[in-house]
């Protein structure tokens, strides 16, 4: 891994770091920098960690130096989610770490709204949810607010996307960070931000949700592909799912409800030729991940 340390930083400790894990995407990157040139609240670093073999970030970073922000530029030379925010959070000088995806984007006041809770709530908190907009509107906050452990340990925890976080980077530090086995591009093809919320919960960090602050993130369907690799996109991320089983030594009714819940996708969710697959491929997935977890870490 590399880092650049641009010139222009501000000396000052900032009160956010934002994590931006970056590979393969060009354009969305400058509707991200768009709206943090938006921002009532000015009071961040940019720490970019860019996992491109070619120079389609530079642009962007060099934007972000010119507007005055301080800039980190990390370089790692293979695509690895919690890898690259892992790398982040070694270097973030700030007290409150989020992690906004490259094809996200925040609302004007989001940053000032989370200060504004941040500095309310003082160090009875260790960490927010914000709102996603295209998403959260399933979640009641009133009624999951705390997170709770026990939600989260029956896969009733609702949503909290990692682009929704916002931690104090002494507890995420505290915790060891992201588990690098977990996440796009790896064996078990998901669940890192599960596994990093199991992992603060247990610790008795207070996570709570703060729907007045609120990120956008391009969302909709995924367009199925071919049936082999549908089968290969199912069964990947699914193995996480026994893998967080394993891990956090979730209960025998848990375990044996996620196994045989797939086989009920194919009656309340029916895709045809698509869905068997899909069910298929995530009932094996899931049993992977309990088979091949190793708590070696």
């Amino acid at each position: 891994m590399s880092v650049d340390n641009l010139p222009g930083a501000k000396a000052n400790k900032p009160i956010f770091s934002l994590i931006l894990a970056t590979y393969g995407r060009v354009d969305e990157i400058g509707r991200l920098l768009d709206s943090l040139q938006a921002q009532t609240c000015q009071d961040f670093e940019l720490i970019v960690v860019d996992q491109n073999p070619d120079e389609r970030v530079l642009p962007f970073v060099q934007r972000a130096q010119a507007v005055g922000w301080s800039v980190q530029h990390l370089r790692l030379d293979r695509p690895n989610l919690s890898a690259a925010r892992n790398a982040g959070m070694a270097v973030a000088r700030g007290e409150w770490l989020a992690f906004p995806d490259d094809d996200c984007w925040y609302e004007p006041d989001t940053l000032a709204e989370v200060k504004a809770a941040a500095l309310t709530r003082a160090g009875a908190l260790d960490g927010l949810v914000i709102n996603w907009v295209e998403q959260t509107h399933k979640t009641d906050p009133a009624q999951d607010s705390p997170l709770r452990l026990a939600a989260w340990r029956a896969f009733r925890g609702s949503d909290a996307s990692s682009i929704t976080l916002f931690i104090r980077a002494a507890v995420a530090r505290d915790a060891g960070g992201f588990d690098e086995r977990f996440g796009v591009g790896q064996w078990f093809g998901a669940g890192e931000e599960t596994d990093f919320l199991l992992t603060l919960l247990a610790r008795c960090a207070r996570i709570e949700r703060q729907p007045a602050a609120r990120v956008h993130h391009a969302f909709g369907p995924r367009k199925a592909a071919s049936l082999k690799g549908e089968w290969r996109f199912s069964l990947q991320r699914s193995r996480s799912w026994g893998a967080l089983c394993r891990k956090h030594r979730l209960s025998a009714p848990v375990v044996l409800r996620g196994l045989v819940g797939p086989i009920g996708w194919l009656f309340l969710r029916p895709k045809g030729l698509v869905g068997l697959v899909q069910s298929v491929a995530a009932t094996l997935g899931r049993m992977q991940g309990l088979v091949y977890w190793k708590d070696d870490r």
